[in-house]
């Protein structure tokens, strides 16, 4: 297919205004229940995002190493630039310190990175100081995306390291944001999955729908229902209908902005925004 005939392949919907906090990773090891449990995870990461990259929506994400790769990928190969970089990434400085400037130019071709402060004085091994900074790294995640999804996650149970997607999809509940879980493929999600009930993700899906996310295997079927919605979401409102994001509450943790200087042509360096 040719690339002018893939453009006509689109339907008529848009979902500019869209930024959809895809939250999860690849479970421990030791938590599978397949062989292969990884693959049906990261398939959905990549078709979910290729979608709302193709039309026009961003993708929010907390620089989990297993899913920044395949994010930044799919922004490459279908995203279309507007006012702002396709994808939002959340690191806090507590890793972020770590990166050397070639690696953070090259994850902010296609992306804006937002440095949140670390709290506390341990390290990465410091449970506290862990748990702390990435508690302040997910508000400002949060306050970044209109909608949530997760899938996969890890679980930490011997760790103690607060389990990502149970934070997240907490906070993204105390902002009344739409959730959809996919728990089917595993990990925390299929865990959260089994505790909560539809009528609190706020996602307006059936009943029906819901417990399909929850619970099949069908990685196509899982991204066809929520981009299903979401078409319906435009037709009705002939927009996309959701509140636009501010970190206006959140501004006190965080630290920089970083944007690359020339977002149309070659990026010709990072810019850094405090």
């Amino acid at each position: 297919m040719t690339r002018g005939q893939e453009r006509n392949t689109k339907i008529n919907v848009s979902f500019e205004g869209l930024d959809v906090g895809l939250t999860g990773a690849i479970p421990e090891r030791e938590s599978w229940t397949e062989r292969a449990m990884d693959r049906g995870i990261l398939e959905f990461v990549a078709l979910f995002s290729g979608l709302i990259f193709k039309y026009g929506g961003r993708i929010v994400h907390g620089c989990h190493p297993s899913f920044t790769p395949i994010i930044l990928r799919q922004a490459r190969l279908h995203a279309t630039w507007n006012s702002r970089p396709p994808v939002t990434l959340v690191m806090s400085d507590l890793w972020f310190s770590g990166y050397l400037e070639d690696e953070i130019i090259a994850m902010t071709d296609v992306a804006e990175l937002i440095v949140t402060r670390k709290r506390g004085h341990g390290t990465v091994a410091n449970a506290q100081t862990r748990n702390g900074s990435l508690t302040d790294m997910r508000k400002v995640l949060v306050a970044s995306q209109n909608m949530m999804v997760a899938v996969g996650g890890k679980m930490h149970t011997k760790d103690g390291i607060n389990p990502g997607v149970a934070e997240e999809m907490e906070l993204a509940q105390q902002h009344r944001l739409p959730c959809y879980l996919i728990g089917g493929l595993g990990g925390f999600s299929q865990k959260l999955a089994a505790e909560l009930t539809p009528a609190s993700l706020n996602n307006n899906l059936s009943r029906e729908d819901n417990i399909k996310l929850f619970g099949t295997h069908d990685v196509s079927s899982c991204v066809n229902v929520i981009f299903e919605q979401l078409c319906q979401r435009y037709w009705t409102y002939n927009s996309i209908n959701l509140p636009p994001t501010t970190l206006s509450d959140v501004q006190d943790v965080v630290k920089t902005v970083i944007i690359q200087d020339d977002k149309v042509g070659k990026p010709s360096g990072p810019s850094f925004r405090i």
